[in-house]
């Protein structure tokens, strides 16, 4: 092997390494959480075309528990088992093995809710809402905390992520204690 053949395949050979630290999330990875809401809008969008608003606070409900709790936090989980280094760096966090156990909950949760919104009456419902509403508060009020001892800005700590942890467990919760007291 020559010197020059030697120095090339050294450095393509760390190339990967330095580009993996400083690689940022790729733009489909920042939008995964917000696929929920964008199949919730769709969703109603066709229902109300369909039904003509019958059945409205049913089906919104229905969509709120299979699009903002279950799609979202499926798209969660993939993000945290799948591309789990990349997801902690745009966090502000060291990737660690945390990213294993955020993504396996989300992805329980979002599998729950799925089953529940597209299997059963709204009775089964109320699971998932309050498991996605406990974890998703709960990691809402971690990233505040963050922000407020570490001064830890990053775009899914402090952006629109942020919001999304205690927007759309609320609004699904919200619209089940109004179907249920209807």
């Amino acid at each position: 092997m020559t010197e020059q053949t030697r120095n090339r395949t050294a450095s393509s050979a760390s190339a990967p390494a330095s580009a993996a630290t400083s690689q940022k999330p790729p733009v489909v990875l920042g939008l995964l959480p917000f696929a929920g809401v964008v199949l919730f809008l769709i969703a109603e969008v066709v229902g109300f075309v369909l039904t003509g608003g019958d059945g409205f606070l049913r089906w919104t409900t229905m969509n709120a528990v299979l699009f903002l709790i279950g799609s979202s936090c499926m798209g969660n989980g993939i993000a945290h088992l799948f591309f789990g280094p990349v997801i902690a760096r745009s966090i502000g966090w060291q990737p660690g093995p945390f990213q294993f156990e955020v993504g396996a909950a989300n992805l329980g949760i979002g599998i729950a809710a799925i089953v529940a919104g597209a299997a059963f009456e709204p009775d089964a419902w109320l699971a998932p809402i309050l498991a996605a509403a406990i974890f998703l508060f709960l990691a809402g009020a971690g990233h505040i905390r963050q922000i407020a001892t570490a001064r830890n800005l990053s775009i899914n700590n402090a952006g629109p992520i942020l919001f999304l942890d205690f927007l759309m467990p609320a609004v699904a919760l919200a619209l089940w204690v109004w179907l249920t007291l209807s």
